[in-house]
């Protein structure tokens, strides 16, 4: 086997030549960031022109002790290269981790952070920062040994240099109210003077002496990242900020499945973070330009002028890069070029990465002693072949072995040791297994997170046109055994970050044995994710499936609809009805195509549809749906699981236009059939359990509901976890009952602990959560603490109008209930416009007959009372007992207080 790159020879993308011209766009912006502001320049282009490249290069030319002019900065690099962007908090952990290796300290946004992350992901392992001043006391340690000391941090080693963060900020007048949420922390002594001189910033964690909720703590930490930022800036306003983001391109692959900036939580977090930061320059490298020119607050920030389009080398500077190498030899220099070039054409400019592997090839020559300028030519015409050929003369200088294990290994889209370990002694290629880390330095070679390496993938395409049809099928197969055993998991229980990431590589290379019988096996493996409520990933994977299936089936296959479906599904989970809907709406009209109206999965169809158009409040347009899809499946099916799904459906749709009396039946019989079909202990047992609890609830009847409900818990928490969305469902109704019979202390704790799982689980803005928080500002209402309630009703109004949109149901409920909140606070300006918009909305979504539009009748009656118009309170008041006796009948509760209200206002006016 002919050796590898001698060590001593740095790689090949190490050495970067400065291309004048984008050398000069970023000079130019970097000796103009202003003090008040940032600024941002990109460089985009299609992969392997060298922006990676670039990239570093930059970074490594602003070195003060490469270059003095550039002592004012403080520069920073993140990769996202290999990682998952998923969790918009990592972002700032990566970039406050890239800083502070250039010295810059990060007391308000750890602090945040790590209040934030211990309230929200309780337990679970801070991510590791860079110089850190602040971590966590191990249980078991008992305060002696922290887990950042266990894992290797020398800052928390000694008992001597350290002290609990609680005694440090109680010495800061103003930071006691941390206190409570801090124990178990430390940090160094020697940093208690961060504390003092960020305690500006620090108070804008707090509202009224407590720690502001959750959800705040959360969208704050942008902004107090940018505080560290600006007061590094104030205290040394001579300097200036520079972070390089290479792969920004990532963030819209995974970021999410709506419009690409608008709806991205880690963009939205890096936007955030920009525009709160002074004397700051990101430099974005990207495949494209950045999206954010729909948005009017970036326009000025993004014009033309901030674009540089990076192409090919002209063949000065590819010269230049070669002499840097150093390639001395004037005929081997121009070989390389030629045989460099995008196509024959002797004027097409130089690819980078085609330079890359010409200085690899040259490399390997140079260790044999076999240089000579023949021996770069390349004579293929198109640049898909010149880069085949290209890849296999650099193959042939490794020799069998590597060349054979690096031919099978592009067959994946990244790989780990283990990958590479199964493929070598699975093929017997007589390679060493410590030679991983030999082929992690390979110029075309780059690292990613969690052990990944990947090829890049000009070379990856090029290294599987090289294989046999055998070699790749049986590459193939092992990649995919391999990936297969690391992401299998017993129960949702056992998944981990890991196991995740290896079933996005088995899926992917599933999809490279043909699309055919994909879906099924999609559905079996993304189970456990859906059972662990880890909707975001599943929707990524379900989306790639879309995209895959449509194009190998056809619009129309069976296939095509499961995949719009399954993705619709995992999109309504997690609250984007609007973009779930059309999908649903095409899935049931492929399935009315190919199986006809009458069959089962036509009414699976029929149910997700109506759900998604329940969840948006269009009651009465659900309702013949699950009607439909219940006729179907009791003629088809009889007592079937999706015969109980479509029992409970349609009761649900039934209570909420106010029609409890035929609910009801249908909730028992879907439970019965639960109880029977899938068994006691099954999580869908338990939804019926608790859907059962509901309507016995909404009809006072407290005493049979409650064991249902707690019967239900009690399932939820053991088949899904304490954790899940379901659980907290359940947790949500059960506080509901308690708050109906008086037991508020419980009731409240109960919605806390409800919407601690929503916040962590399906986030802050969706409409569960927001649920959630309304019933929250009830109970305080309820218990005379108006300032908090009011505060609660706001933050419920806005998660509604920003989630459902203005017109839905929950929307006018949010605005009713916060107009009577200012009514309890005195504030009565403008009540009657919002009572009305809120009643019009009701009659819009509901029955005119629909009990809900007999609250917003109700509220603004009693509006009308408290202005003296007795005769029109009196109209909305007989409406409201009419739509009662109606729905709850006449010796409900609520219709006895209507019939009384109405009776007073008679006596009144006599």
């Amino acid at each position: 086997m002919a050796p590898l790159r001698k060590a001593t020879l740095p790689a090949a993308n190490k050495i970067f030549v400065d291309r004048e011209d984008p050398q000069r766009f970023f000079e130019r912006a970097v000796f103009s960031i202003p003090s008040d502001r940032a600024m941002l320049r990109v460089f985009y282009g299609p992969g392997g022109e060298g922006k990676t490249a670039l990239c570093r290069e930059l970074m490594r030319k602003t070195d003060k002790f490469v270059e003095p002019s550039y002592a004012f900065l403080r520069r920073a690099l993140v990769s996202l290269h290999g990682r998952a962007t998923i969790d918009p908090d990592l972002l700032l952990v990566w970039t406050r981790n890239a800083f502070a290796s250039s010295g810059v300290v990060f007391p308000c946004f750890d602090l945040a952070f790590a209040l934030t992350w211990a309230k929200t992901r309780g337990e679970e392992a801070l991510p590791l920062f860079t110089n850190p001043w602040l971590g966590r006391v191990s249980k078991t340690a008992q305060g002696a040994v922290s887990e950042a000391a266990s894992a290797g941090a020398s800052w928390l080693h000694s008992d001597g240099a350290k002290q609990l963060l609680g005694d440090a900020v109680g010495e800061v007048p103003g930071l006691g109210f941390i206190l409570k949420y801090v124990g178990g922390w430390v940090i160094d002594k020697t940093k208690r003077v961060y504390l003092e001189r960020t305690y500006t910033a620090l108070q804008e964690l707090k509202r009224a002496g407590e720690l502001k909720p959750d959800y705040e703590l959360s969208a704050m930490l942008p902004w107090m990242l940018a505080q560290d930022f600006n007061y590094h800036l104030a205290k040394s306003p001579g300097e200036r900020f520079v972070l390089f983001i290479d792969e920004y391109e990532r963030v819209f692959d995974q970021g999410g499945v709506g419009a690409r900036w608008s709806t991205n939580p880690f963009d939205i977090h890096m936007r955030n973070w920009i525009a709160e930061t002074n004397g700051l320059l990101v430099v974005f490298f990207s495949r494209e330009k950045l999206p954010w020119g729909g948005d009017p607050d970036w326009r000025e920030d993004l014009r033309d002028d901030s674009y540089y389009l990076l192409g090919g080398l002209a063949d000065k500077d590819a010269d230049e890069f070669l002499k840097a190498v150093p390639i001395m030899n004037h005929s081997v220099r121009q070989g390389i070029i030629e045989g460099a070039r995008e196509s024959s054409d002797k004027l097409s400019p130089v690819y980078p990465l085609m330079l890359d592997l010409q200085v690899e090839h040259w490399r390997e020559l140079t260790a044999k002693g076999e240089v000579l300028p023949d021996r770069f030519t390349i004579v293929a015409d198109s640049f898909e072949a010149r880069c085949i050929e290209m890849v296999r003369q650099v193959l042939r200088d490794y020799g069998d072995p590597l060349q054979t294990t690096i031919e099978r290994l592009s067959v994946a889209r990244r790989f780990d040791r283990g990958a590479f370990e199964h493929v070598v002694t699975t093929f017997g290629t007589a390679l060493p297994l410590d030679t991983f880390e030999r082929i992690a330095e390979l110029s075309f070679v780059m690292r990613a997170d969690e052990g990944f390496i990947s090829f890049h993938g000009v070379v990856a395409q090029a290294l599987r046109k090289t294989l046999s049809e055998e070699k790749w099928r049986t590459s193939l197969d092992a990649l995919l055994e391999y990936f297969l055993s690391q992401a299998r998991v017993t129960s949702h229980f056992d998944l981990t970050l890991q196991k995740v990431a290896a079933l996005f590589e088995a899926a992917y290379l599933r999809r490279q044995k043909g699309i055919f019988h994909y879906v099924p096996w999609l559905s079996r493996f993304t189970e456990p994710l859906i059972a662990g409520a880890l909707y975001a990933p599943a929707a990524l994977l379900w989306q790639e499936a879309v995209h895959a299936v449509e194009e190998g089936l056809g619009a129309n296959h069976p296939d095509t609809a499961t995949s719009l479906n399954d993705l619709a599904v995992l999109l309504q989970k997690q609250g984007n009805y609007a973009e779930a809907q059309p999908l649903f709406e095409r899935a049931l009209a492929i399935r009315k195509l190919i199986f006809g109206e009458e069959d089962p999965i036509t009414a699976v169809s029929l149910n997700n549809f109506a759900a998604v158009l329940q969840a948006q409040g269009h009651y009465a347009e659900a309702q013949p749906l699950y009607q439909r899809a219940l006729a179907i499946c009791d003629k088809r099916l009889g007592d079937h699981s999706d015969t109980a799904t479509s029992l409970n459906n349609l009761a649900a749709v039934l209570q909420s236009r106010g029609d409890l009396a035929q609910a009801q039946p249908l909730y028992e019989r879907a439970l019965a059939i639960r109880d029977k079909v899938l068994g006691t202990n099954h999580p869908d047992t338990a939804r019926s359990l608790n859907a059962l609890a509901g309507i016995l609830e909404a009809q006072q009847d407290h005493k049979r509901a409650q064991p249902l409900y707690e019967r239900a818990l009690k399932i939820a928490e053991e088949m899904l976890g304490t954790d899940h969305p379901d659980t907290a469902t359940i947790v949500y109704d059960l506080a509901g009952l308690l708050e109906s019979i008086g037991d508020y202390s419980e009731s409240l704790r109960l919605y806390e602990r409800s919407l601690a799982i929503r916040e962590k689980v399906l986030g802050f803005n969706h409409p569960e959560t927001g649920m959630c928080v309304h019933n929250m500002a009830y109970v305080l209402e309820g218990q005379g603490d108006y300032a908090a309630a009011q505060l609660l009703y706001e933050r419920a109004l806005s998660i509604s109008e920003k989630a459902l949109g203005a017109d839905h149901p929950n929307t006018r409920m949010e605005l009713e209930l916060y107009e009577l909140q200012m009514q309890m606070t005195g504030d009565r300006t403008g009540e009657q416009p919002v009572y009305e918009r809120a009643l019009a909305i009701r009659q819009r979504g509901c029955e005119v007959e629909h009990n809900d539009i007999a609250t917003s009748l109700n509220n603004l009656a009693g509006l009308l009372v408290s202005r003296g118009n007795y005769s029109g309170a009196e109209t909305l008041y007989n409406r409201v007992l009419a739509i009662r006796e109606k729905a709850l009948g006449p010796d409900h509760p609520s219709t006895k207080l209507i019939r009384r209200t109405l009776d007073e206002l008679r006596s009144g006016q006599k």
